[in-house]
């Protein structure tokens, strides 16, 4: 499913050197260009709120959505696991591959403000899509942590910006997803938070 895919990506403090760790909630809505799918149903499946946790080069992502409950990125690893409504069975992915690679982008200064803050935006272009990233460097993260994480064309976005995003709009044929960041927390977190619970309960993922 295609907008997983995006998803499961989406998938911060004031220096290159010191990444941001704590956690961001962002707002998440979907607009539908398929006639057989409205946003309401997008909305509800995907979910319309986002926990994003992160600590070091490991993230995690709580969504309220009827589908997708949780995705967890374990950077030793470079994979992702996610944990759908349909079983208790975590679903992993190598995210060392990438199905839809970057082909150009551009950067624009001072383009929006988010929260408060003034944010330049990296526009990426694939051959399937067109995504917009607004970020400040006062959320920064070491782009050095993510050199494998080549899936949704990560390290290639970061290794530019050097910080999270804290507004995202993705746009391809099927759906447009605006995310934005509605509460950020710089704290200190629980390695556990990023524990795969039971490892009998992996599977490689079919999507």
């Amino acid at each position: 499913m295609k907008v997983l895919f995006f998803l499961l990506l989406l998938s911060p403090i004031m220096c290159f050197a010191q990444s941001f760790e704590g956690t961001i909630t962002y707002s998440n809505s979907y607009k539908s260009k398929s006639p057989q799918l409205k946003d309401e149903q997008l909305n509800s499946m995907m979910g319309t709120t986002q926990e994003y946790y992160i600590k070091g080069g490991d993230y995690k992502s709580v969504f309220n959505g009827s589908f997708i409950k949780m995705q967890l990125y374990k950077n030793a690893e470079n994979k992702s696991y996610s944990l759908t409504a349909k079983a208790d069975s975590l679903y992993w992915e190598d995210y060392g591959k990438n199905k839809d690679v970057a082909i150009k982008y551009q950067i624009d200064k001072g383009k929006e403000t988010v929260m408060g803050v003034v944010c330049d935006v990296i526009i990426v272009y694939t051959a399937k899509s067109k995504t917009y990233y607004y970020y400040n460097k006062k959320y920064a993260i070491n782009p050095e942590l993510f050199t494998k994480h080549q899936y949704g064309n990560w390290y290639y976005i970061i290794s530019k910006t050097k910080a999270l995003p804290l507004k995202t709009v993705y746009e391809d044929e099927q759906f447009i997803l605006t995310s934005t960041a509605i509460k950020i927390n710089p704290t200190r977190l629980e390695g556990s938070i990023f524990t795969v619970s039971d490892k009998n309960k992996v599977a490689p993922a079919t999507w």
